[in-house]
């Protein structure tokens, strides 16, 4: 079992679609997380699409639950940041910057992170849960 998850952006949109593989994997998660970069990117999908009220409300609703973690950036998580750029431009395997500081959350507060994403692959020492 996975204790602590963590979403990417792409993990939340799918979450709130009801995406039922990871609805029920999200279900038996005792600490769910999501790094601050994430909600960026959610909040700028909510504010430039048709439904804002209605995303704003399920944001809201999901943030206050008591095992969801906002899991925010600090002197620990930019070392971490560099050390992930660095690797990867190393391999040649460069990914977004947003993507970089969301891997380095996972790994500073030790979070399994739930992504579609193939680019996370390359970075050591990230656990990643497909959906």
């Amino acid at each position: 079992m996975i204790p602590r998850l963590a979403l990417d952006t792409n993990a939340y949109r799918a979450l709130d679609d009801g995406d039922p593989k990871l609805s029920d994997l999200v279900r038996t998660i005792p600490e769910v997380g999501l790094p601050v970069t994430v909600l960026g990117e959610i909040y700028y999908g909510i504010f430039l699409g048709n439904r804002q009220e209605e995303n704003l409300s399920n944001l809201s609703r999901f943030l206050a639950l008591p095992r969801v973690e906002l899991l925010h950036i600090d002197e620990i998580t930019a070392k971490l940041f560099g050390e992930i750029v660095t690797e990867l431009r190393r391999k040649g395997r460069p990914i977004q910057q947003d993507d970089m500081w969301i891997a380095a959350l996972c790994k500073q507060y030790g979070y399994t992170l739930a992504t579609a994403d193939k680019g996370f692959d390359a970075i050591t020492g990230l656990e990643l849960v497909r959906f």
